[in-house]
């Protein structure tokens, strides 16, 4: 199973459970309805919850979700910090020339056939996607998921073509 990040727990609000999620999906919406199952997944001892979506809401720039198993503050507390996740799976197939940032992380990517680097994440900085991008020998380089620079995605061999700018 891989999993895939929607968000994380940052803090309780109210007595009912609900947490403050920092999201990182474009689909909150889609992924946080009632009903739905998810993951809560701990980045230092790797472990695992599978929960159910009992309510979402969105106020103020911010997704709040409560999960049926852990309906009240004292339940959800030790989950603070823990990232939400789905699993990769479960996502519905996409067309051709479609895929999910997740799929960026890995490749390589190349301007005019000279390799640049590898992806190592996609970031998301106020609505905008960054690709991080790790060279040998050099800082990475953020590089903005736009048409002014990516020319291609080849999902299947793993492979960004890119026109980047003086300076970058």
């Amino acid at each position: 199973m891989k999993l895939l990040t929607l968000g994380k727990i940052l803090k309780t609000k109210g007595l009912d459970g609900t947490v403050k999620i920092a999201s990182s999906t474009d689909f909150a919406k889609t992924r946080y309805q009632q009903g739905n199952k998810v993951f809560l997944f701990n980045e230092k001892t790797n472990e695992i919850k599978e929960v159910t979506v009992s309510s979402y809401y969105f106020h103020q720039g911010n997704d709040y979700v409560s999960f049926e198993e852990y309906p009240t503050i004292e339940a959800i507390t030790p989950f603070i910090n823990w990232s939400i996740c789905i699993d990769k799976n479960s996502l519905p197939e996409l067309g051709e020339n479609e895929y999910y940032f997740c799929d960026l992380e890995e490749c390589d990517v190349y301007e005019n056939d000279v390799l640049v680097g590898k992806v190592k994440l996609v970031e998301d900085y106020n609505g905008r996607k960054l690709l991080r991008i790790a060279r040998k020998n050099k800082s990475d380089l953020l590089l903005p998921f736009v048409n002014a620079f990516i020319k291609d995605v080849d999902i299947k061999a793993k492979r960004i073509d890119v026109k980047l700018i003086e300076g970058m």
